[in-house]
């Protein structure tokens, strides 16, 4: 897992995660994907009363393993339809691993007269776009053009934040070629990309439980909102980048006082 933040020292150093720009405070990440952030006990994930979260997270990193085992020799493959083939791998593993049980194919969705071709919609909240697994998260293509949008191609990634900036109401998405996985959020810029990505080949290709449990920590459909029974509008992905704010916050103006207290000293 690979925790990358420019300009910014950060702990964590793990081959199959990456995180650019300022998605979340790479030490309140780091809490994260260890469990030791809030909302990280059994209940917070639902995890069925007598079992522990690593009896959850054991049983996904089985189910994730045996889902790649079938979908890696279609990699080399020519034939047959790659978007398909990658699409079933992305919505089996967010159904069966990471607990998004309620995802639905899409045709496109319409913001303010511009049709944006989402593939897959968690809930009513989470966008998910698929590329085929040929096809890089940045590499631009026809089919991630946005109708009425004026540029005739688009990148997966490039569609899911200018979906995400023009949109009211999703705020979070997955990106996916089924050999990586990309966290995104509404930003306020589209020439800083920002963003936290999992190499799942790396990951279940090398049999790395303990960063696939890291990993299952940070994207279980319980950090969306989307488990039954959540309240409408929870979000612990929301609430993790607002704590890492606040903390930066506070330890800026703490290094403010100090550089203050610093020059009055100086200067008597």
């Amino acid at each position: 897992m690979r925790l990358i933040k420019k300009r910014q020292h950060t702990v964590l150093s793990l081959p199959s995660l990456r995180l650019e720009g300022g998605l979340f405070l790479p030490d309140q990440l780091e809490k994260a994907a260890l469990g030791s952030a809030r909302h990280q006990e059994e209940a917070d994930y639902q995890t069925p009363k007598g079992l522990k979260l690593k009896d959850d997270y054991s049983r996904a990193f089985q189910i994730a393993c045996a889902q790649w085992k079938q979908f890696s020799p279609r990699l080399d493959r020519k034939d047959g339809d790659a978007a398909a083939v990658t699409t079933a791998f992305v919505q089996e593993l967010l159904r069966d691993v990471l607990g998004y049980h309620s995802l639905a194919a899409q045709d496109g969705i319409t913001v303010a007269d511009r049709r944006y071709p989402i593939t897959l919609m968690a809930g009513s909240s989470v966008p998910v776009v698929v590329a085929p697994h040929y096809m890089g998260l940045d590499e631009a293509d026809t089919c991630f053009a946005i109708l009425g949008g004026g540029s005739k191609k688009k990148s997966a990634f490039q569609l899911a934040q200018e979906f995400l900036n023009a949109s009211g109401d999703h705020l979070w998405a997955l990106v996916s070629n089924g050999k990586q996985m990309r966290l995104l959020r509404d930003a306020a810029t589209l020439t800083r990309p920002s963003y936290l990505e999992f190499d799942l080949q790396d990951l279940l290709d090398g049999q790395r439980f303990a960063e696939f449990a890291m990993a299952w920590r940070l994207l279980h459909a319980s950090r969306a909102g989307l488990m039954p029974g959540a309240e409408a509008g929870s979000c612990i992905w929301e609430t993790w980048r607002s704590e890492g704010q606040e903390e930066g916050t506070r330890v800026r103006e703490g290094l403010r006082q100090g550089v203050t207290d610093a020059l009055l000293t100086l200067g008597t």
